[in-house]
């Protein structure tokens, strides 16, 4: 005959004979953070400011598909380059705009994506329309894309006081 397992059911204080008292006054006190020597974590709500970054960014990435029917570019003009450029954008920021707020590879991918936009109106578009166009809003989408990429870093809450947790 099997023999039962040797387990004790109370709660261990009980086992143990003696109850931890909570110190009252721990609890009312503010408990100031720990210098740990790392840099403070972001005040406010950072997935608000990628969401934001992000959809402007959709914007800049729609007006940059729409551009080359609204203002008319000439047959020298790279239609596609704006029209595929600016759909690869407004992909990958309305990703990151409606949750994707870790995927800080999304924000530099369309950083990338601005600094190409911006360099190719020199060599790539023959009106000055176009280039105008396309320096302005490479410049946009690649300060979005960098302000997105540097709200995500969450930086990581140490706690050194074993009370806290």
């Amino acid at each position: 005959m099997p023999r039962p397992p040797l387990t004790d059911r109370r709660p261990r204080a009980r086992q143990r004979g003696h109850r931890h008292p909570i110190d009252e006054s721990v609890l009312r006190e503010p408990v100031a953070p720990a210098d740990t020597g790392l840099p403070e974590p972001p005040r406010g709500n950072w997935r608000d400011d990628v969401a934001g970054a992000a959809a402007i960014n959709v914007l800049a990435g729609i007006w940059l598909i729409i551009a080359p029917f609204v203002l008319g570019y000439g047959s020298g003009d790279p239609y596609w380059n704006d029209i595929v450029f600016g759909a690869i954008v407004v992909v990958l920021a309305g990703a990151r705009a409606l949750g994707a707020y870790r995927q800080a590879w999304m924000s530099w991918l369309n950083m990338l994506i601005g600094a190409w936009i911006f360099i190719s109106a020199f060599w790539l578009d023959a009106t000055s329309r176009a280039s105008w166009n396309d320096v302005i809003l490479g410049a946009i989408i690649f300060v979005l894309g960098a302000v997105s990429a540097s709200a995500t870093a969450e930086r990581p809450v140490r706690r050194t006081d074993p009370t806290l947790r």
